[in-house]
């Protein structure tokens, strides 16, 4: 993965927000705190990892009743253990990804007396595939990190569980993940969750939800598998959804100059003058096919 999406921008971030509701709002008046280590003085958010612990009792139950008892789940950046804990009480066998190393700490002497619980200390970016690999997951939850939202959803949206994923997003990503061809925030990401995944929006939280509270709306997606057969493999579907979105005011046609004609789009039922964002998934695969017979 190049510099420009360690960095979380790239083509996943690059497009225009749209405010709007979508789903169901938590209000202030129900908000109270889930855990007493969110609480402390000594557990402070490090704006350089992008925290914001979440503290509203109702996005916990919504996040946690969406995961059934008993599954092997992972789940990424666990911080003072608002969803931790509710996981861990459903019989899951839970594995937490954290770098921070105070959190990290806590949740390892917990593991000590838990054999339910796993730990990995490290960075999510660098450690995911070897977890998903090594654990085996048919479920994964987090609340994400606000600055790696986007490069971190690309990597999740590559595994093909069996049960699916709950993340926490800042509101505008979660518009972006959620929408449909034609609109202003329908990106990359948009394409590529959809490769395994349906998705559908759980539930929008004001900033008032977290410790601290972020500028901006938070919102909670789930994704699970349709159980389609994908006619491409994933990776190539990114090479060209990266490829495709690169200038999103240019035509298709434009985008793909010199290795796809306008008369290979109409053979492949596209017309070359429609932009990236009009571009439904199962167009954008037909693309990767037809790039990948050259």
């Amino acid at each position: 993965m190049n510099q420009r999406l360690e960095n979380g921008r790239g083509f996943y971030e690059a497009s225009h927000i749209r405010q709007g509701e979508i789903g169901r709002s938590v209000h202030c008046a129900d908000i109270g705190y889930a855990c007493p280590m969110t609480e402390s003085s000594k557990q402070h958010a490090k704006k350089s990892l992008g925290q914001h612990f979440l503290r509203d009792h109702n996005a916990i139950r919504s996040i946690v009743s969406a995961i059934p008892e008993g599954v092997t789940a992972i789940e990424i950046g666990p911080g003072p253990g608002a969803i931790t804990e509710s996981l861990l009480a459903r019989a899951i066998k839970l594995t937490v990804i954290e770098m921070d190393d105070r959190f990290a700490s806590h949740w390892q002497d917990v593991a000590k007396s838990n054999p339910e619980l796993s730990v990995i200390h490290g960075d999510v970016m660098k450690v995911l595939e070897a977890a998903v690999a090594s654990v085996q997951p048919e479920w994964i939850a987090g609340n994400l990190p606000y600055n790696l939202s986007g490069p971190l959803t690309a990597k999740l949206a590559g595994f093909n569980l069996s049960g699916g994923m709950v993340l926490m997003y800042q509101r505008e990503v979660a518009e972006r993940i959620a929408s449909g061809p034609g609109s202003k925030v329908y990106g990359g990401l948009s394409v590529l969750v959809r490769h395994y995944y349906d998705v559908k929006r759980l539930l929008t939280l004001p900033p008032g939800a977290f410790v601290p509270p972020p500028k901006v709306h938070s919102a909670v997606i789930l994704m699970t598998p349709h159980g389609k057969t994908p006619a491409c493999s994933y990776e190539a579907l990114q090479k060209t959804v990266r490829q495709g979105f690169a200038h999103r005011r240019k035509t298709i046609n434009n985008n793909f100059r010199g290795e796809l004609s306008a008369e290979e789009f109409e053979a492949i039922e596209i017309d070359p003058r429609k932009r990236p964002e009009q571009l439904d998934y199962d167009a954008w695969v037909r693309i990767t096919l037809a790039l990948s017979k050259d």
